[in-house]
This record gives structure tokens, sequence and C-alpha cells, in this order.
């Protein structure tokens, strides 16, 4: 029997799962193995513990593994793709793939397919890819110029209502629930804060904001429904070039990730909404994917191929 492991490869933590040709047999989170966030002696610690317990789980011995296959951000940089496979290689047999975490969440959704996905968590973007495989993105332009719907922007751009709230004497639970989060004892002392070296965790907000939001705050509710609005934009957007790049091809579905879109529903239903409007056949998955699920796909199919 072949087995396989597949590994979403984050900043802070390390998602694997190991499976055989129909199963997933184990599954379990380790720390970070990113270059850039760990030292290699830090990862290999990190997978080294991540996959004791998964052989554990699955009673497989890592030796037999077939193939494996390692999602992470930043397979540009020259280091990541070696560093992946040297320490991955002392651990486990088999075959290794290195590609983008944004690849392995389309394979989730839409196995070697053509797609788009929007990704939703502390930062955006929208990812395409056309049934010839080719790569295209909209956004993703980072926390200052971009990331809309994001934990981040969400945070920033609720502020920044309430603050505009507070001046024309309209009501909401903003600031005051942002106030005791940062212990902070004034709105005007709030200036200082957000203004400081290194500046506050924004992101930390996004679920203030959605509270306030499900209490009927309509201030922190007109913040979440542009967000998903901005983001739906951008998924329509993304889908008219797959079409003008392969007009032949099939018509791409819609899937979404991330801890926004999966968690806080006025942001999902604004970004469906919008999508909706523009392109009212295509179909968007109802459930936010599971990329680890795509790694494992791409790990078959690395044996397959």
């Amino acid at each position: 029997m072949a087995y396989f492991l597949g590994f979403d490869a984050g900043g802070t933590k390390t998602t694997c799962a190991l499976a055989d040709d129909t199963r997933v047999l184990a599954r379990d989170i380790g720390g970070s193995i990113k270059p850039l966030r760990v030292t290699i002696e830090q990862a290999q610690q990190s997978l080294a513990a991540l996959l004791k317990e998964i052989a554990k789980q699955s009673g497989v011995d890592l030796s037999r593994i077939s193939s494996s296959c390692i999602g992470t951000a930043g397979v540009r940089l020259p280091q990541t793709d070696g560093w992946m496979r040297q320490i991955l290689s002392r651990c486990a047999g088999g075959e290794i793939v290195v590609c983008g975490d944004e690849e392995i969440a389309l394979d989730a959704a839409f196995p070697g397919e053509a797609g788009v996905l929007a990704i939703c968590g502390t930062g955006s973007n929208v990812m395409g890819r056309t049934s010839m495989g080719e790569m295209l993105n909209v956004g993703g332009w980072g926390p200052v110029l971009g990331d809309q719907a994001s934990g981040h922007w969400i945070g920033v751009q609720a502020l920044r209502a309430a603050c505009r709230a507070r001046d024309f004497d309209q009501p909401t639970l903003i600031l005051d629930r942002v106030l005791d989060l940062w212990l902070t004892p004034s709105a005007e002392e709030l200036i200082n804060v957000v203004h400081r070296l290194p500046p506050p965790d924004f992101s930390q907000l996004a679920k203030i904001v959605a509270e306030c939001a499900e209490q009927g705050d309509a201030v922190a509710l007109q913040v979440l429904e542009l967000g998903g609005r901005l983001l739906g934009e951008d998924v329509v957007e993304a889908f008219r070039r797959i079409r003008q790049l392969d007009p032949d091809g099939p018509v791409p579905g819609i899937a979404y990730i991330g801890s926004v879109l999966s968690k806080i529903g006025p942001v999902r239903q604004s970004f469906v909404d919008t999508i909706h409007r523009s392109l009212p056949a295509v179909l968007i998955l109802p459930e936010a994917v599971d990329a680890i699920l795509g790694a494992l796909w791409r790990a078959r199919q690395a044996v397959k191929n």
C-alpha cells in the first residue's frame, strides 16, 4: 500500500496529514518550519516532533512514504525549496514536491482544474488558475496598499469608521471595546497607541468588530459588508481574466479559505452576494476548503506521474 504526506507550512504553524490512496489516516499540527521564521535547527525539531506524532497516530513507518507535498509561502525564494527538501528527507522517505500554499488550496477545491480562490485571514489575496495551469492574482498588495476584508483591514477600517462616528455623534460600540482590549484610558490616547512602533495588532480587532455587528452596531456591519464587497469584486475580476486567457476552457468555480470568510458571516454573505450579482450562475463552494487535502492530492499525483 502507498502512503503520502501532505503539509501546509504556515508562518506560525505546520499542519500535516498522512493518507493512503483514499483515506486520511492521521493529522496533527506542529510549529513553523518556514525559512526566515525559524532556524533550520528549529524547523528540523518541529518537523521531527510533528512526524513522530503522525507516525504514532497512523502506525505507519515513515520510511514507507511514497511521496510528500509541502505547500508554503515564499516558494520563489531560492532557499525555500532546498530547505524543505533537506529537513523532510531526514524524516521520511519518498519523492518531495514543494509548491505554493495557494496552489494546494486551489487543488483542495478544484484538483488540477481551473478555479478561483479567495484567501482571507490576517491578510487577503485572490488567486486564479486556468485549465492550462496558468496562475494569476488580484489583490495581495499587503496591509498598507490592500488586503481588503482581511483581519488587519477590518481592524483599521473599523477604527477609522468609529472615530468618524464619534465626531458626528453617531452610536457605535467599537471604540469602547477597543479601548478595553488595549487598556487605553481614552479615545484621545488611542492616537498614540495606533501610531506607536511597533504598531498594535489590528487583526485582533476583527473579532470585536464581528461581535459588535452581531449586536446591531451599524458602523461595524457597514465595515464588514464593505470588506466582503471589495473582496468579491476581486474574485469577479480574477474570474473575468481567466475567461479571457482560457475562453474555451471549463467555467471555473470559486472557493475560499481563511478565518475571516470562514467565521465572520456578514463578510462572507456580502462576498457571495457581490459575486452572484455579476456571475449569477457561477459555482461557489459552500464551505472553506481544507488546504491539506490539496497537498495530499499533489503527493498522490507525483507517484502517478
